[in-house]
């Protein structure tokens, strides 16, 4: 068992190991500029260089997407509660939701701007939009999916709709609420970042902006490299976590 886990992350790491080293020697033997596509040694040079600056607005970063996916999945699970209970309200509210996710939200950063200013909030609000509807749509589906035999069963035994919905819904939705942090976790950076390239002058998003204006090829591949680390080091956390939440859900071999 010790033996799969190492591999399990050796694994990944020589694959990176044999990308970076590949990278590498195609821009040497190539030629490339580094304007149009940096070294990995250049862009770790760039780590070492602007550590400080990256560092600051990372957390800023940070911060605003972990907020909107806070609210996302609060919110997904307080409005999947009245839509599974009445179908009533599922189907007189959950096509004006499915509706309103068609808009690109890239397209509503400067209507947040206009309305809030620029900042913080522009860059919540559009993290909160972007995570919203993968966190709602996978947690409604487990609610309102569960078998017909299982159902009349308890309502035979005189439960009503509500109990049925608290006591075997929720727990049965937990496991897909918990898994659709994932996608939501990465909808929300990129709603963070989108924002900060339009209505902000700090975090990655406007790093990236800013460099790329520069032709400073290099510091914007340092910050995408970041964001992905940041984003897969969360993603790990909330696997542990989900694991112990819902540690009943999964097969003992997995």
């Amino acid at each position: 068992m010790a033996t799969g886990k190492k591999a399990k992350i050796i694994n990944p790491l020589l694959t990176l190991l044999l990308i970076g080293i590949f990278w590498e020697v195609l821009v040497r033997v190539m030629n490339i500029p580094n304007y149009v596509l940096p070294s990995p040694s250049a862009i770790f040079a760039t780590f070492s260089k602007y550590s400080w600056y990256l560092t600051y607005n990372l957390i800023d970063t940070l911060i605003s997407a972990l907020t909107g996916l806070t609210m996302a999945a609060l919110f997904s699970l307080a409005l999947s509660l009245p839509l599974a209970y009445s179908e009533v309200i599922r189907e007189s509210i959950y096509p004006l939701i499915t509706g309103f996710n068609a808009i690109p939200r890239a397209a509503l950063v400067p209507l947040l701007a206009l309305w809030f200013g620029l900042g913080g909030i522009p860059k919540i609000l559009t993290a909160f939009l972007i995570a919203f509807f993968p966190i709602l749509v996978p947690t409604l589906t487990a609610m309102i999916t569960m078998e017909r035999e299982l159902w009349e069963m308890l309502q035979s035994f005189g439960a009503s709709k509500g109990q049925i919905l608290i006591k075997v819904a929720i727990p049965r939705a937990m496991p897909y609420f918990l898994s659709s942090l994932h996608m939501g976790l990465t909808s929300a950076f990129v709603g963070a970042v989108i924002a900060e390239m339009v209505a902000s002058d700090r975090g990655l998003g406007y790093v990236i902006l800013s460099s790329t204006s520069r032709l400073d090829t290099s510091l914007a591949f340092a910050c995408l490299i970041l964001l992905a680390l940041t984003t897969f080091a969360i993603s790990k956390v909330l696997s542990v976590v989900e694991r112990r939440v819902v540690r009943w859900a999964y097969r003992a071999d997995i």
